[in-house]
């Protein structure tokens, strides 16, 4: 329709002018909300006044609806502003969960280091009691062999001196300081590099010695007894080496 047309519709009715603010026509929801949206267009009394029709027209509407009040109250609110999305995670909350699993991961690499260790250790200390029983074994066969041989008798003697030795210097100071080592909990660190070093130092010298002992490399010639000495020790030696790296 177009405006002029507007204009001369109240005319045709019968109206002689435009109904005053008061109605529900110029006082509906989208003209009260560009009220109050624009509020600096209008000031003083004409504020007012359409704030008293706006109740009227409200109160009609209420009376129209019936109890509805909730569709009044949401007619007369504000709009709300968008809520807004969560803000993402950011670096700091990553760095702080991955402190946890950085430190579980930590604890179960040497969890799996001290299992490596324990088992190398009994390893040594099942290998070193071998060792001692067949040294032993060997003694008594060069003096069983050479018993009737005046002669040379003395030499066995000294061979078995020879022996003793090998015991004298595979003494028990590894062993002690593996089962301080395997004793000490995981969080005293100090404590076991401390003892992880006393270690290394003994097994140096366990397996320059084990290397240059001629006699042991000879009686795994099994020549006066049926055993195997060096070959077990330098295995054992090796794998212990390797577990406190």
């Amino acid at each position: 329709m177009h405006r002029e047309d507007h204009r001369a519709l109240p005319a045709a009715w019968g109206l002689n002018k435009r109904p005053s603010c008061i109605y529900p026509y110029c006082a509906g929801p989208a003209f009260w909300f560009a009220v109050h949206t624009h509020p600096g267009t209008l000031k003083g009394s004409m504020m007012a006044k359409l704030d008293a029709a706006q109740k009227k027209w409200l109160a009609v509407l209420g009376s129209m609806l019936g109890s509805d009040a909730g569709f009044l109250q949401a007619l007369t609110a504000q709009p709300s502003a968008p809520a807004e999305a969560p803000a993402p995670a950011g670096k700091g909350a990553e760095t702080a969960a991955a402190v946890p699993a950085a430190a579980a991961q930590a604890e179960e690499v040497l969890q799996d280091r001290r299992r490596e260790f324990k088992r190398c250790r009994a390893q040594w200390v099942v290998v070193k009691q071998r060792a001692e029983q067949d040294l032993e074994k060997v003694k008594d066969g060069a003096h069983m062999a050479y018993l009737a041989d005046a002669a040379q008798f003395p030499k066995i003697v000294a061979g078995c001196k020879a022996i003793d030795d090998i015991l004298d210097n595979l003494d028990d100071e590894l062993r002690d300081t593996l089962d301080q080592y395997a004793s000490t909990p995981l969080r005293d660190q100090k404590k076991l590099e401390k003892l992880a070093g006393t270690a290394k130092e003994v097994l140096d010298r366990y397996q320059q010695f084990v290397a240059s002992n001629k006699l042991m490399k000879a009686i795994d010639e099994k020549e006066f007894a049926d055993v195997v000495v060096h070959a077990p020790v330098t295995k054992a030696l090796k794998d212990l080496r390797k577990a406190l790296a």
